[in-house]
């Protein structure tokens, strides 16, 4: 994702050169600019504030099959990319979980990647719902566009230990998310801002893979290192 910054920053610059050859006159260059100019900031500013992709370890069931998808996924800096050792398998699904390191209510204190331990889908989303206490939260669309077209459902709500939750369910992948933050109402439109700079990266299956390699490739041209 982010080895394609250069090229947005050339097509802004384009598109404003155009604007200052011939006017401004036209409404839709000026629109194209100033979309293409906001994505750029986006990126930069996600390049700033989100840390490494999550290390998703390949889990397998007794006979064999793979339950991890390849995911593409990057949390605040402040959190950690490593999930926890211990593995939750239960309700249809396994759980891996990934803490903070540091940061305020404003960072989640900790964020679970849920996959189906089953092949029924409705046993997945039955068990994501009862485990993240969202079986009475209200469906709501997503404030913000995922990638690849993958369908998400989205929930908002306070679970039992007062905590907030921001959970995503892409069911049809049989995957979800949930961001977990103290709750703090002063905090609150960080802590979603938060959470949507995280979900704009998200990947997963062969476009997880293609979005790593080109973390990784970046990475490489600027003399970091790929291993948090």
């Amino acid at each position: 994702m982010f080895s394609n910054i250069l090229v947005y920053k050339k097509s802004a610059l384009f598109v404003c050169f155009t604007l200052m050859l011939f006017g401004c006159g036209t409404f839709e260059y000026e629109e194209k600019a100033n979309e293409t100019l906001k994505l750029v900031a986006e990126l930069d500013e996600a390049n700033r504030l989100l840390g490494f992709p999550l290390q998703v370890p390949e889990q397998k069931d007794g006979n064999g099959t793979v339950l991890t998808k390849d995911t593409y996924l990057r949390l605040p800096n402040e959190n950690y990319s490593i999930p926890y050792k211990d593995i939750e398998k239960r309700n249809g699904m396994l759980v891996l979980k990934y803490g903070k390191q540091k940061g305020g209510a404003d960072i989640p204190r900790e964020v679970f990647l849920a996959f189906a331990n089953e092949t029924d889908g409705g046993i997945f989303l039955e068990g994501v719902l009862e485990r993240f206490e969202a079986k009475n939260a209200k469906k709501k669309e997503p404030s913000f566009k995922i990638k690849d077209e993958v369908k998400i459902e989205s929930y908002d709500f306070t679970n039992s230990s007062s905590e907030s939750v921001q959970l995503f369910v892409a069911f049809e992948e049989k995957l979800a998310v949930a961001f977990v933050y103290d709750l703090d109402k002063s905090k609150s439109i960080k802590q979603e801002k938060n959470s949507e700079r995280s979900m704009k990266t998200f990947r997963i299956n062969a476009n997880a893979l293609d979005a790593k390699a080109k973390w990784n490739l970046k990475q490489l041209s600027e003399g970091g290192s790929t291993i948090p």
